[in-house]
C-alpha cells in the first residue's frame, strides 16, 4: 500500500512539474472563487531580481575598458587598457574558468598558466610540489569570492583577491599568472 501511494505521489509531482506555467492570477478580496469579472492579471515579467542582475553579458564592451573604475571600498582601479588588457570581457570570462580550475584543484591547468620563473617557484615541478600549501582554503576562498568585473588593475596587471593573491598579465596573446602571494 505504501509503495502504491509513493508511486502515485511521484507521478503526480512529475505531471505537475511538466505542466506548462499558468499566468499569475490575483483574486478579488471579496470573492474567493475566481470568476470572469474578478480575475486581475498582475505585471510579473518572469525576472528574478536577485539573480538576473548578476548575469554578465560578455557580448557588450566593459564600461570601464577605457576609464578608471571606483570600487565600493573606495579603491580606484586603472582602466583595463592601462593595465594591458585590450578586452576586459574576454579576461573576465578567462577568470571565471580559472576560478573553476581553482575550485576543482586542477593543478596542471593552473601550472600551465604560470609564467616561470615566479618568485619562490623556479619551474613547474616546484610549483606542483607546493600546490597544496599555496592553495590553502583561505587562498582558494579569496580567489573564488572575487567578482570578475571587480578585479583590481594597475600598470602591473590585474590582481585577484583582496591581498593580491594572484596577479595576471597578457603575455603574447595569452593570460598568464605572473605573481602568486599565498
Amino acid at each position: 500500500m505504501k509503495q502504491t501511494f509513493f508511486l502515485f505521489l511521484v507521478l503526480s509531482l512529475i505531471v505537475i512539474a511538466c505542466d506548462e506555467p499558468t499566468s499569475h492570477v490575483l483574486l478579488n478580496e471579496v470573492d474567493s472563487i475566481p470568476t470572469v469579472d474578478t480575475i486581475i492579471e498582475d505585471n510579473y515579467d518572469g525576472r528574478i531580481s536577485a539573480v538576473d542582475e548578476q548575469v554578465i553579458d560578455y557580448t557588450t564592451p566593459d564600461p570601464y575598458q577605457h576609464i578608471p573604475q571606483l570600487f565600493l571600498d573606495s579603491t580606484l582601479s586603472s582602466s583595463w587598457d592601462a593595465a594591458g588588457f585590450p578586452n576586459a570581457k574576454d579576461f573576465q570570462a578567462f577568470y571565471q574558468t580559472f576560478q573553476w580550475d581553482v575550485m576543482d584543484r586542477n593543478k596542471e591547468k593552473i601550472s600551465a598558466l604560470i609564467l616561470y620563473p615566479l618568485p619562490g617557484y623556479k619551474d613547474n615541478k616546484v610549483f606542483l610540489r607546493n600546490f597544496d600549501s599555496i592553495f590553502s582554503p583561505d587562498f582558494v576562498e579569496a580567489i573564488v569570492q572575487q567578482k570578475p568585473e571587480e578585479i583590481y588593475r594597475n600598470k602591473y596587471g590585474a590582481m585577484a583577491g583582496e591581498d593580491g593573491q594572484v596577479w595576471f598579465r597578457l603575455v603574447k596573446g595569452s593570460y598568464r599568472i605572473v605573481k602568486i602571494n599565498p
